[in-house]
């Protein structure tokens, strides 16, 4: 008959058998995606711990590492697939819009605030090159992936009398443009103007915003 401690011992091995079957799960990494969301939403960045994510994933707290090594790595993976829910967005925005270049880029501006301010969590990571590995490699490609949809719309709106400096420089007033809607938004800062309305036109503002870009590009033609 087993004496106490031996079932003791028997209970343990067990669990530890358990434990490392969870580590090793091939969902883990995905439940850890999943769970760094949760901290981010609810905590905050400056919450976030690799021991956390995992004690909300089930599984020890050395497990993450084996999938994405430390914090800054899976912190990294979730930025990673965010641009890549968020490229997803701008295709289908573009769509259902209307094929007229104006239109496509005033789509692929309409997803990034919408995806914003619908993920901030995502969203207010996805930059933060002191967090996340700007190197990494999958993240470099669905960054670029992103960023070429805006390119690529913006293209057939440039003449061909603009200068590389002048399409370099008209990529980034786009950029600025839906960022800075965006980050003004999430925190607060069009308190000036919306007052102190509790549900502001936020999609109709961001519209039309984007259409006074948008119409600064398109050449009007010339009077003969």
């Amino acid at each position: 008959m087993a004496t106490p401690s031996a079932k003791r011992s028997k209970s343990k091995s067990a669990q530890r058998r358990r434990v490392r079957r969870r580590d090793g799960d091939s969902e883990l990494p995905a439940r850890l995606l999943a769970v760094t969301e949760e901290i981010l939403r609810g905590q905050g960045l400056h919450k976030f711990t690799l021991r956390e994510a995992a004690r909300r994933a089930g599984v020890s707290h050395g497990a993450p590492a084996f999938h994405f090594k430390d914090a800054s790595g899976l912190l990294t993976a979730f930025a990673t697939e965010a641009f890549k829910t968020l490229r997803a967005l701008m295709l289908d925005y573009r769509a259902r819009a209307a094929k007229e270049p104006a239109e496509q880029l005033l789509a692929v501006g309409r997803a990034y605030i919408d995806y914003a301010i619908a993920h901030r969590p995502q969203f207010q990571l996805m930059f933060r090159s002191d967090v996340i590995r700007l190197d990494d490699a999958q993240f470099k490609e669905a960054s670029q992936a992103t960023f070429q949809q805006l390119q690529e719309t913006l293209m057939p709106l440039l003449g061909p009398g603009d200068s590389e400096a002048g399409r370099k420089a008209k990529l980034m007033l786009c950029w600025s443009a839906v960022h800075g809607f965006a980050t003004l938004y999430l925190e607060k800062g069009f308190g000036p103007i919306y007052s102190d309305n509790p549900r502001p036109p936020v999609s109709a503002d961001a519209k039309r915003m984007l259409e006074l870009l948008t119409g600064s590009f398109v050449k009007e033609p010339r009077s003969p």
